[in-house]
C-alpha cells in the first residue's frame, strides 16, 4: 500500500470510488481473472478492426480512408492501488492513439511520435483529411501536421506543436460526500513537469518531475528549490484555464 499511502490524504484516507472499485476488481485474487478478461476484450477489438480493414481492402477503399483508433480515457488497473479513471495521473490521463493515413510516407509508417495530442485534435484532423475548412473557433489541431511533409500538410503545419496542455476533471457534486466520492482535479501537463491542483480539497497542489519520476511517486511541491518553477507553472496554469472558460 506504499503507493496508495503517498497519495493526498483526502484520497488515501477515504474510501472513494477509485478505492471501492479497486477492491471490487483488482484486489488479491481478483487481479488475474480481471486482467485476462481485459485481454479477451482487447483480442475481440483487434478482430473487429481486422474485419473492418479487410472490408475496406475488399472494396478498394484503403487508399481513400483515414483510420483513427483511440479511446476516451485511460484506466487504473491496480496501479497505486486504484481502479477507474478521473485523475490526472499518467495511468488515467494517457490514451492510445493509432493513425493509419494513406497520405503517410513509408518512413513514417509504424513509427511512434511522442508529441502531445489531445482529443480536441480529432475533429480538426478529420476535417482536414476531408478537405473541409477547420472553423477558427476550434481548439484542436490537425494531427497530420506531425507526420505529413510540408507540401501535404494543412495550413497549421508551420506552427510549433504544443509543449503543454491544461487538463480538467471537475465532476464533483454528483458524488459529493458519499462512498463514490471523486475529488475534482486540474493540471498543467508538460514533458518535464506536471503541476496538479485539487481545488475542492484545501486547494491542494502537487508537482512531479516526469522525466525522472514517470510513475509520479515523489511529490516535489513545497520544496524550496522548485519555488520559482512553481510560480511560473501557477501563472501559466491560470492563463490556460482562463482560455477555456
Amino acid at each position: 500500500d506504499e503507493a496508495w499511502n503517498r497519495l493526498p490524504s483526502f484520497i488515501s484516507k477515504t474510501n472513494g470510488a477509485v478505492r471501492q472499485r479497486y477492491f471490487q476488481r483488482w484486489a488479491g485474487d481478483l487481479f488475474q481473472p480481471m486482467m485476462k478478461k481485459y485481454y479477451r476484450m482487447i483480442s475481440e477489438m483487434d478482430d473487429a478492426c481486422r474485419r473492418i480493414v479487410n472490408e475496406l481492402e475488399k472494396q478498394g477503399l484503403m487508399d481513400e480512408t483515414l483510420i483513427i483508433f483511440t479511446t476516451d480515457n485511460g484506466y487504473f488497473q491496480a496501479e497505486k492501488k486504484m481502479a477507474g479513471k478521473w485523475f490526472p495521473y499518467e495511468e488515467s490521463l494517457r490514451v492510445p492513439l493509432i493513425i493509419r493515413d494513406p497520405r503517410m510516407s513509408k518512413d513514417k509508417k509504424g513509427t511512434i511520435n511522442t508529441e502531445f495530442t489531445l482529443s480536441v485534435d480529432l475533429a480538426s484532423t478529420i476535417l482536414s483529411a476531408a478537405q473541409i475548412p477547420i472553423p477558427s473557433g476550434m481548439q484542436g489541431r490537425d494531427i497530420s501536421d506531425l507526420y505529413l511533409d510540408s507540401s501535404s500538410r494543412g495550413s497549421g503545419g508551420e506552427k510549433p506543436w504544443r509543449t503543454e496542455f491544461y487538463y480538467e476533471h471537475l465532476l464533483y457534486n454528483w458524488f459529493k460526500k458519499d462512498k463514490n466520492f471523486i475529488p475534482p482535479s486540474e493540471a498543467l501537463v508538460r514533458k518535464d513537469f506536471k503541476y496538479i491542483v485539487w481545488r475542492e480539497n484545501n486547494y491542494t497542489e502537487q508537482l512531479f518531475q516526469m522525466e525522472k519520476d514517470p510513475f509520479e511517486e515523489e511529490d516535489l511541491f513545497g520544496r524550496a528549490e522548485h519555488a520559482n518553477l512553481v510560480r511560473e507553472l501557477q501563472a501559466r496554469f491560470s492563463e490556460l484555464k482562463a482560455a477555456v472558460q
